[in-house]
């Protein structure tokens, strides 16, 4: 599954990428040691014509280099895109036949071995922040097609799960400063987190808003080493 999210670089640059989630479950995949990567200058991600050749260039990869796509950042008016595969050979002569295809494009190509799948794990795939923001996105976009008005206050849930009841308890007792209370305590018997609670709070749902609160959630719930399972919310 391809999802994207926003950052801010290093230099402090605004930033976008792209990664295909899927490949988390089997990374690294020690069949393809061999990271492929191309740079194109192109600023815009989304652009039709870049869009058309980076989707030629995946199957061609894929069909004749069993390459699989990674990702792609674009930062400073470039597209960054990242492939593995068992083999580095006939890459470059893979992207020059893509390239004829397409508009001309400025881009620099290499390959190098990433047999940890460094790359894909540690630039790539979100860590447990943004992926809670890619959640967010996700039920904020769902709401919006609903026809629901975001800045309407109203009751939001949120659910979490702790290995022990006393831990449930301490995570309980520090949101009641922050406006949060118990809705009801809930269980799971097939998990290792058995305990859990949904807390309730009336707020609207901006996206603003929702990062706030759910960023806050998450901080308090890691003290306890607890999960949080996201929230739900009625129509506005």
């Amino acid at each position: 599954m391809i999802e994207y999210y926003e950052f801010t670089d290093e230099e402090g640059h605004e930033a976008r990428c792209e990664v295909d989630l899927s490949l988390f479950d089997d990374a690294p995949q020690a069949q393809k040691p061999y990271l492929l990567w191309l740079f194109v200058k192109n600023s815009d991600p989304l652009d039709n014509q870049f869009i058309d050749f980076r989707n030629d260039l995946i199957d061609t990869l894929q069909t004749q280099l069993n390459a699989s796509y990674a990702g792609t950042i674009a930062k400073d008016g470039w597209c960054e895109l990242y492939f593995y595969a068992d083999t580095p050979k006939v890459f470059e002569n893979l992207v020059a036949q893509t390239m004829g295809r397409h508009q001309p494009y400025a881009y620099e190509r290499s390959t190098t071995r990433d047999g940890k799948w460094e790359m894909y794990l540690e630039r790539l795939y979100p860590d447990p922040y943004v992926a809670l923001t890619i959640q967010n996105r996700h039920t904020v976009e769902a709401l919006l097609e609903a026809g629901d008005d975001l800045s309407l206050e109203r009751e939001v849930e949120h659910y979490f799960y702790f290995q022990t009841k006393s831990a449930l308890e301490r995570f309980l007792q520090s949101l009641s400063a922050y406006g949060f209370s118990l809705k009801e305590y809930v269980e799971d018997n097939d998990s290792d987190y058995t305990y859990g609670a949904v807390v309730i709070k009336t707020e609207s749902i901006l996206p603003e808003q929702v990062k706030e609160t759910t960023l806050m959630l998450y901080d308090a719930v890691l003290q306890e080493h607890g999960n949080y399972e996201g929230w739900s919310t009625v129509l506005g």
